[in-house]
């Protein structure tokens, strides 16, 4: 990570989005993974194996379908990157929070514990209850913008995690 910690600066605790998160992502790229295929049978009445008797037509759908799982196998690493990559990061001087906007994008802000005013979760759901995620929001004083980590794993120990940091620094 790119994070200069200060002089006596140590962490307590990192966090991360929840992995349902990652798990929906892929089951949205597996639909579309049976895109092509399904398109196939219900034009050709062929299953996909048999492109290879067509000849040039079937050259060139089985040359669009390779295509087509290149893109999907990239979204699939984009999002692992991108899930990967946030992270969340709690010491005890400062709360960290690294977010990839992108392949080469990342943004990351820091939060002095002394300019918390108010630390919120919010578990909202069946699956967020079930599967222990939710939002995490930490409003500060002034006119710095209100922390917000989304999907992230078990708000609730975070939560108390961000408290005792918080009361072992006032």
């Amino acid at each position: 990570m790119s994070v200069l910690f200060e002089k006596d600066e140590y962490v307590i605790y990192e966090a991360r989005r929840h992995w349902f998160l990652l798990i929906s992502q892929g089951i949205i790229i597996l639909a579309f993974l049976l895109i092509p295929p399904l398109l196939h049978y219900l034009i050709f009445k062929t299953n996909i194996i048999l492109l290879t008797s067509e000849g040039h037509l079937g050259s060139a759908i089985l040359f669009f379908y390779t295509l087509w799982l290149l893109g999907l196998w990239i979204s699939l690493m984009l999002f692992w990157t991108d899930y990967y990559l946030d992270v969340l990061i709690i010491t005890n001087k400062r709360i960290i929070d690294i977010d990839q906007k992108a392949l080469f994008k990342r943004e990351i802000s820091y939060l002095s514990l002394s300019k918390v005013q108010d630390v919120k979760s919010n578990v909202d759901g069946i699956f967020a209850t079930l599967l222990k995620f939710g939002d995490l929001s930490i409003q500060t004083a002034g006119k710095e913008r209100e922390f917000i980590f989304k999907y992230i794993k078990d708000p609730n120990h975070v939560r108390e995690k961000l408290d005792q940091a918080l009361r072992n620094t006032r």
